[in-house]
């Protein structure tokens, strides 16, 4: 067996890993700048999970391209678990690839469980604001058609909040 092709994708998911730890916190960024109603720190750490993200994508990439390169070479379907390879690996490699994979998974759990958390929090506070606002002003309530059947804006008044509001 090539050891090169196992160490490939070792190090293709502690990068990925990394790349998802990154993330997580690019996202708490971004839930503090919400939270605290700071628009430009916002824009800011909005950049930043971008460019994050887009590190995640590639090293996503990577480590498939790694993984299925280390299948070929073990001779296993493409659609192999991780359990499956680590029985065609010779023994002293096994605790190597569960511990990766398992180091792997903790790492995109958390950025799942982050990312729903953020869009839950950011959902729940744009229906409440909206809600507030057909309260407040009820002639802006549901939904105006024009002759064409489509909906059409409601009046172009500016509405400006303060942010005690």
């Amino acid at each position: 067996m090539d050891t090169n092709k196992l160490e490939r994708f070792l190090n293709a998911a502690t990068d990925l890993s990394s790349s998802l730890d990154a993330f997580v916190d690019e996202q708490r960024n971004v839930g503090k700048a919400v939270r605290a109603k700071d628009w430009a720190a916002l824009e800011k750490a909005l950049a930043q999970a971008n460019g994050t993200s887009e590190l995640v994508a590639f090293g996503e990439e990577e480590r498939n391209q790694a993984w299925n390169e280390l299948l070929a070479e073990l001779g296993l379907p493409a659609d192999s678990s991780v359990f499956r390879a680590s029985l065609a690996l010779p023994l002293a490699a096994r605790a190597s690839l569960t511990d990766s994979y398992r180091s792997l998974r903790l790492s995109a759990m958390r950025a799942r469980i982050e990312n729903d958390a953020l869009g839950s929090f950011v959902g729940s506070s744009a229906s409440i604001l909206s809600k507030t606002i057909e309260e407040l002003f009820p002639e802006r309530k549901g939904r105006v058609y024009g002759k064409s059947g489509k909906p059409r804006a409601l009046g172009s008044d500016a509405l400006v909040l303060n942010a005690a509001f």
